[in-house]
């Protein structure tokens, strides 16, 4: 969220930047993975044999709306609770009940009605994955297709990061994109070697709509020594956020000031959480995970986040109608 108001805002795109930084190093990191466990990204539960346009850009689009509403992503909100935040925490918790009351529960027909509007079925040109597309075009190029094409998009988006100046100034933000670009990868790897030693796990990286859904049915119903990947890494964020915010004594406690505020983040958590369903994910499920092994849902998905978020950029900072964007301040 914050590499988007800086870009559209405040013109500043090192933080677009750096999220480009951290695609480079999962998508690099994430091909590597993939060839040493053999794995195949296309059955990830990112990716489908059909692809509904017009679905995954309105889910992208109501979640960019929902973010820029609450403040953050799905994501953020997570490491804001574990850093004291009661608004993100209360924020969370909506978001996963929103999460499976359109995807299993009472609101499952609103959902119904807004996806498999416009199906395209992938297989006919080479699949989910654009190397794969790549590959069914020019058949005699694959393998090294599938290599010259990530590695080609990863060193452009670090050039971009390398080259920018004011970026160079701020190791923080450059190591933490290295960091999450690594754990995306390893995401992949804990799930492929799951796979295989287990054959019940599903092929998936790091994602926080549905995951925070389960995490809530996990903690009333079930043992903790039963959650599975999805689970463990909404844990993971929460915990290691809370332990980095009391390493720098940044542990507050803070609450909604206001009715207006808390009915606005709750519209944005309702939106994030079927926006995501929409989707099949978020900022890091679509934007990272799936973008790393080069799914074509995710500019897709992403496109719509921009969108999104700019509306409610708008309606927050300059009193614009949401749905008429040329209208007046």
């Amino acid at each position: 969220m914050s590499a988007i108001e800086d870009a559209l805002i405040g013109g500043d795109t090192r933080a677009a930047k750096a999220w480009g930084l951290a695609l480079a190093v999962a998508m690099l990191a994430s091909l590597g993975v993939g060839r040493w466990l053999g794995l195949d990204f296309a059955a990830s539960v990112y990716t489908s044999r059909t692809l509904d346009v017009a679905g995954v850009l309105l889910g992208g689009a109501l979640f960019g709306l929902g973010m820029a509403l609450a403040g953050t992503c799905s994501f953020g909100l997570l490491v804001r609770a574990g850093g004291g935040d009661l608004r993100a925490m209360v924020s969370a918790v909506v978001v996963g009940i929103s999460a499976f009351a359109f995807t299993a529960g009472a609101a499952m027909p609103v959902r119904a009605m807004l996806t498999g509007l416009t199906p395209v079925d992938l297989a006919p040109i080479g699949g989910p994955l654009l190397p794969g597309i790549a590959a069914h075009a020019w058949p005699r190029l694959a393998t090294i297709l599938a290599y010259v094409i990530p590695f080609v998009l990863a060193l452009s988006m670090m050039l971009a990061a390398g080259l920018d100046r004011r970026l160079r100034r701020r190791p923080r933000l450059l190591s933490a994109a290295v960091a999450l670009g690594c754990a995306i990868a390893a995401g992949w790897a804990v799930t492929g070697h799951a796979i295989e030693s287990m054959e019940t796990t599903r092929l998936e990286s790091l994602s926080f709509v549905a995951p925070v859904g389960r995490a809530l049915l996990q903690l009333m119903g079930n043992s903790l020594g039963e959650v599975g990947f999805g689970v463990a890494s909404v844990l993971g964020v929460v915990a290691g956020a809370m332990v980095m915010a009391r390493a720098k004594d940044e542990i507050r406690w803070e609450a909604f000031d206001d009715p207006r505020e808390m009915r606005r983040h709750m519209i944005g958590a309702v939106l994030m959480g079927l926006g995501g369903v929409l989707a099949r994910g978020c900022t890091i499920g679509q934007g990272m995970s799936a973008a790393s092994v080069l799914a074509i849902s995710a500019p897709l998905v992403m496109l719509g986040v921009v969108i999104g978020a700019k509306l409610g950029l708008m309606f927050l900072l300059e009193g614009r109608s949401m749905w008429r964007l040329g209208a007046s301040p």
